[in-house]
């Protein structure tokens, strides 16, 4: 007799498990920062074994990686306004709003300056990012379905431009982020891509 594929119910125990986990993870990460953060902790406040930590995630980096990315997801779904530049506005304004809390910032401060000569953290730092380019990926993709950018558009090359001047300011210059900032932003975009 041959075996039966197993079937796995979508939203079962564990995206349950993973969520309860990316929560807790974002709550440590949010009120204590990165050098509180642990697997123990985490397990402990999503009310789960350990080990189940351990097998899903390989390291802190990861771990903190996987819960920004779930956050700012879930507090930045991507818009879809119907024009690009509805969508970029859109898009960039929900990223300043998310990055302006304090407590995210500290967040980002800490996960941008983990040293990238740790294999685990580089790897982590490239899943956080890739998670990030990947919502924004979808409002290229339908700019070039309605021809507002070209075919050969690259997705990571459109979002990049879009949110660097806000990252470089946060990160590096500490200069306010307003809605010029969006708007510059918005309009560099179209006009270098479009």
């Amino acid at each position: 007799m041959a075996d039966k594929p197993v079937l796995r119910r979508p939203g079962g125990r564990t995206a349950r498990t993973r969520e309860s986990v990316l929560r807790a993870t974002a709550e440590v990460l949010l009120t204590e920062g990165y050098e509180q953060l642990s697997f123990a902790r985490v397990a402990a406040a999503a009310e789960i074994a350990e080990t189940t930590v351990y097998r899903r995630w390989p390291s802190k980096a990861h771990l903190a990686a996987d819960a920004l990315v779930e956050l700012a997801g879930t507090e930045n779904p991507v818009p879809d306004t119907g024009t690009l530049e509805g969508d970029l506005r859109a898009f960039l304004a929900q990223i300043v709003a998310l990055v302006a809390r304090p407590e995210v910032l500290r967040v980002l401060r800490t996960v941008v300056s983990l040293a990238t000569e740790d294999d685990e953290v580089a790897r982590a730092k490239e899943a956080f990012w890739a998670g990030r380019f990947a919502g924004g990926a979808a409002i290229v993709e339908r700019a070039v379905e309605r021809g507002e950018l070209p075919a050969d558009s690259d997705p990571y090359e459109v979002i990049e431009d879009l949110a660097a001047l806000v990252y470089f300011r946060l990160l590096v210059t500490g200069r306010p982020l307003d809605g010029r900032v969006v708007e510059r932003s918005v309009a560099r975009v179209v006009g270098r891509h479009a």
